[in-house]
């Protein structure tokens, strides 16, 4: 991509992001008695939707999936106490903001949304974390400076960036060389989640800021970043999902669900058929030295 097309994509993505700010934050400001509004005079199809993906986020509890990713972050986090850490997309912070903020040397979190920062920022103060901020930052409009980030941590963030080329510049450009990214985001590499996500897309209100990642984008992301470890989920685990939804079948499919977990766990961490199967992926990237 030429550097012209570098500038237009990028501020075509600045004008997206401004419309994704007010959706999340319209979002954090919802009463329940707006969301279930909301939800009553949104169409069929999207409650429809919004249905599956609740039940499935259950699955993921139920089969201690979340639990997993947790402890696979810090693990791959092992040694952060003398890092400056990037946590970038943390709205009011994701499962591991206050750990990571509690560990590391400095911390500085970014969101579209003010409010979120807002809230996040208020709990680090409370924990007085005098190394750690938060606030309102466009990542793509940013003034960090090249090479300030030992880690940048992006939990379900890197899918919302439609052109590639333009965030993986910047992520390579703010990371330290020899510094890690650590993400975690959805797949379409999957035959039915790929075809569902399609029927989906047109009646999608997020569409224009949701891109799971496909093949292409794992091939993009390795010609700036060595690909250290990865973990596919949600993969055969979700084969349990149908005895779940079954008076009396709940316990089979919960066997089944703790088979699938095991099953992705050892062969979904390299590319292959397992991988692709799997509807999430986290990846360790790593910038050459």
């Amino acid at each position: 991509m030429d550097t012209l097309k570098k500038v237009d994509a990028r501020q075509d993505m600045l004008i997206v992001n401004e419309r994704q700010k007010d959706f999340y934050e319209s979002r954090y400001e919802a009463t329940e008695i707006k969301k279930q509004v909301a939800e009553r005079a949104a169409n069929g199809l999207t409650n429809l939707w919004t249905w599956l993906r609740y039940k499935l986020m259950l699955l993921g509890q139920v089969a201690r999936v979340y639990d997993q990713i947790d402890c696979l972050h810090q693990a791959w986090m092992y040694d952060i106490q003398h890092a400056h850490v990037l946590d970038l997309g943390c709205f009011v912070g994701n499962s591991l903001s206050l750990w990571i903020a509690e560990h590391c040397a400095d911390y500085t979190g970014i969101d579209l949304s003010e409010q979120a920062t807002a809230t996040l920022d208020n709990t680090l103060r409370e924990k007085h974390l005098d190394h750690a901020r938060a606030y309102k930052q466009d990542f793509l409009a940013n003034t960090f400076a090249d090479n300030s980030f030992d880690l940048i941590y992006a939990h379900a963030v890197l899918h919302h960036f439609q052109d590639m080329d333009v965030l993986l510049e910047e992520l390579y450009r703010v990371l330290k060389p020899g510094g890690m990214i650590i993400s975690y985001d959805p797949m379409m590499t999957e035959p039915l989640n790929r075809l569902a996500r399609t029927l989906y897309r047109p009646f999608q209100t997020d569409r224009d800021w949701e891109w799971p990642f496909t093949k292409e984008t794992l091939s993009h992301i390795q010609r700036y970043f060595e690909i250290t470890a990865m973990q596919g989920l949600m993969g055969m685990v979700k084969l349990s999902f149908p005895f779940l939804l079954i008076p009396g079948l709940a316990k089979f499919g919960q066997k089944i669900g703790r088979w699938g977990v095991a099953f992705d766990r050892m062969y979904a961490r390299r590319f292959g058929k397992p991988f692709y199967f799997c509807w999430m992926v986290t990846l360790r990237l790593r910038k050459p030295a």
